[in-house]
C-alpha cells in the first residue's frame, strides 16, 4: 500500500489543491448571495451550477484527456478554474457567478476523473477501501479552509478568490513534473450505456447518494446558518467540526469495508445512521447550538465515506482495464445526485424554513434505501436494457 500511495501521491496533491480552492470559496459564494437579498432557491440553483459543469466535465474532459494526455488535460483545466475563480474578485452578478461556478465544476471533474483512475490502476482488491479513505481524507482535510475564509472575510470577502485561484495552478505542479508513473488515458471520448452497465447498478446509486445528500448539506449550509440567525462564529464551528468529522469517519470505515465480506452491508448501516441523525436533526432543531454540532458532526462522519465505498464496490467487481470508464460513470452519477441535492434542498427549505435542510437529507437518504433495499428488482430491470453502443 505505502508504494501505491507514493505513486498516487502527485495526483493526491493536485486534488487537494482543487478542493482547498473550492472550500475557501464555497461558503463566501452563498454568504454573499444571502447578504444581497438572493432568494434561497436561487442560492441553491447557483450551488447546482457548480455540479452541471461537473457534469458537462465528465463527459468532455474524457475527450481532452483522450487528445492530449493527462498532464496537458491537468494544465488546461487548472489555468481554466484559476481564471474563473479570480474573476469572482472582479464583479458580482448572480448570472455571471452562475456561469462561473459551471466552469469550476468542469474543471474538477477532469482532475477527479484522472486521479481516481489512477488511484484505481494503483489498488487491488485488499487495499483499496483504506486508499479511497486516505484520498477523501485528504479532501475533507482541505474543508478546515472553510472556516478560515468565513472567520477572516465574513460575507464581502474577495481575498479568498484570488487565494484560491493562484492555488490551482501550484497545485498541479507535482503532476506536471512527476514521471514516477503514466496517467491512464482513456480508449474513447464518451461515456456509453455499455460502460454504465460494467457498473454494479447498487454502486451507481451509492454514489448518486453521496451527491445528493452532500450536495444538499454543504450548498445550502451557509443559508441555513443565517436563516437560523447563526453569526459567522457559528457556522465557522460547524464547518471546523464537520472537516473533523469527515476526515475521523473516513478510515476506520474504510478498514471495516475493506475486512468485511461484503462492503454493500456497511452501506447500509452507514445510510440507516444517516437517516437516524437527519431525522433527529429536524426533530430537535430548537435545542441547543452545542447540541446541533454534535449531530452535525456525527451526520458529517458517517456520510463521508459512503462515496469511496460505492467507488470501491464498483471497482472490486471490475478488471484494471476498465478504471477511467468507471472513474467517469462514477463521477457522472455522483455529480447528477450533487446537481439536484442544492436544488432540492433549497426548495424544502422555502417550503418548510431552514430546518427543511434536515427534513429533505433525512428524505432522500430514505428514499436511497428503499432503492437498495430493492436493488435485485431494479438489476433485473437493469439487464434488460438494451447495450447500445
Amino acid at each position: 500500500m505505502r508504494a501505491s500511495l507514493i505513486l498516487f501521491l502527485p495526483a493526491l496533491i493536485a486534488v487537494a489543491g482543487f478542493e482547498t480552492a473550492l472550500a475557501l470559496v464555497s461558503p463566501l459564494i452563498s454568504l454573499r448571495l444571502e447578504e444581497n437579498g438572493v432568494s434561497t432557491g436561487m442560492i441553491g440553483f447557483v450551488a447546482s451550477a457548480y455540479s452541471i459543469g461537473y457534469l458537462a466535465g465528465t463527459q468532455i474532459c474524457r475527450h481532452l484527456i483522450a487528445s492530449l494526455g493527462g498532464r496537458q488535460t491537468v494544465a488546461a483545466l487548472a489555468a481554466l478554474a484559476g481564471a474563473s475563480l479570480l474573476a469572482h474578485a472582479i464583479l458580482f452578478d448572480v448570472m455571471f457567478w452562475l456561469v462561473l461556478s459551471v466552469i469550476c465544476g468542469f474543471a474538477m471533474a477532469g482532475v477527479y476523473t484522472i486521479a481516481e483512475s489512477l488511484l484505481n490502476t494503483l489498488a487491488s482488491r485488499g487495499n483499496r477501501g483504506r486508499l479511497y479513505s486516505v484520498y477523501m481524507t485528504a479532501s475533507w482535510l482541505t474543508a478546515g479552509a472553510s472556516p478560515l475564509a468565513v472567520l477572516a472575510e465574513g460575507t464581502g470577502g474577495m481575498v479568498s478568490f484570488i487565494i484560491a485561484g493562484v492555488l490551482v495552478c501550484v497545485a498541479t505542479l507535482p503532476v506536471l513534473l512527476s514521471r514516477a508513473t503514466e496517467l491512464p488515458v482513456p480508449s474513447s471520448g464518451s461515456l456509453s450505456l455499455r460502460q454504465f452497465r460494467t457498473a454494479p447498478s447498487v454502486a451507481l446509486i451509492i454514489c448518486f447518494g453521496s451527491g445528493l445528500e452532500g450536495g444538499a448539506l454543504h450548498g445550502l449550509l451557509p443559508s441555513y446558518a443565517i436563516e437560523t440567525g447563526l453569526d459567522t462564529t457559528d457556522l465557522s464551528l460547524m464547518l471546523t467540526v464537520a472537516a473533523i468529522a469527515g476526515i475521523a469517519g473516513q478510515f476506520p470505515i474504510g478498514f471495516i469495508s475493506d475486512r468485511s465480506r461484503e462492503r454493500l452491508s456497511v452501506a447500509k448501516a452507514i445510510i440507516a445512521l444517516s437517516i437516524a441523525l437527519s431525522t433527529a436533526l429536524f426533530i430537535f432543531s430548537g435545542a441547543s447550538f452545542m447540541a446541533l454540532v454534535i449531530l452535525f458532526g456525527l451526520l458529517t462522519a458517517i456520510m463521508a465515506p459512503i462515496y469511496g465505498l460505492g467507488a470501491a464496490l464498483a471497482n472490486d467487481r471490475l478488471s484494471g482495464g476498465c478504471t477511467v470508464s468507471t472513474a467517469g460513470v462514477l463521477l457522472f452519477v455522483n455529480g447528477v445526485g450533487t446537481a439536484i441535492g442544492p436544488i432540492g434542498a433549497g426548495l424544502a427549505m422555502e417550503a418548510w424554513g431552514p430546518n427543511g435542510l434536515f427534513l429533505f437529507l433525512a428524505g432522500s437518504a430514505a428514499v436511497i434505501g428503499l432503492i437498495i433495499a430493492y436493488r435485485h428488482q431494479i438489476e433485473r430491470i437493469w439487464l434488460v436494457v438494451p447495450a447500445v453502443r
